[in-house]
């Protein structure tokens, strides 16, 4: 029983987090802004209304998916079965969004031997790149919105 409950959260978190990414960029392409020129506009613009689009829709597409999913409140359970259910759940969670930065920093314009931390640093914080930052956001709010509506 219990398995077949972390089976299935994993499967709906993977299934919200895979579509809500796939929304985001369709939507995006239908605004006119293709895959292809999509790193582009991140990276080199830097255009931070890409970002903020990219991570509303990522939030929208996967809380409507998680709250589809979810089969809704459920009584409290004990402080522990809660407790493991979140700490899963965080480490879950930031797995996906690992994975997912990973992924970006595979496709987005990287430096030679630069690794994801280093990537990220330079991005954020020495370019201070609002596009990336809000895409990045975007990425990772999808694993979490819907392992919270799992735990639900």
């Amino acid at each position: 029983m219990f398995s077949e409950l972390v089976v299935s959260a994993l499967l709906w978190m993977t299934f919200s987090t895979i579509v809500a990414q796939a929304v985001s960029i369709l939507l995006m392409w239908w605004l006119g802004l293709p895959p292809s020129r999509l790193v582009h506009e991140i990276e080199v613009v830097q255009n931070p209304a890409v970002g903020a689009s990219f991570f509303i829709i990522s939030l929208t597409a996967s809380l409507f998916i998680s709250l589809m999913s979810s089969a809704g409140f459920t009584p409290d359970p004990s402080f522990l079965e809660g407790a493991a259910w979140i700490v899963g759940g965080l480490a879950v969670g930031a797995l996906y969004t690992a994975i997912s930065f990973f992924i970006a920093h595979r496709v987005m314009g990287r430096q030679p031997g630069e690794t994801v931390y280093t990537y990220l640093r330079r991005e954020i914080i020495d370019e201070q790149n609002a596009s990336l930052a809000f895409f990045l956001g975007g990425l990772s709010v999808a694993p979490f919105i819907s392992i919270m509506f799992q735990l639900i």
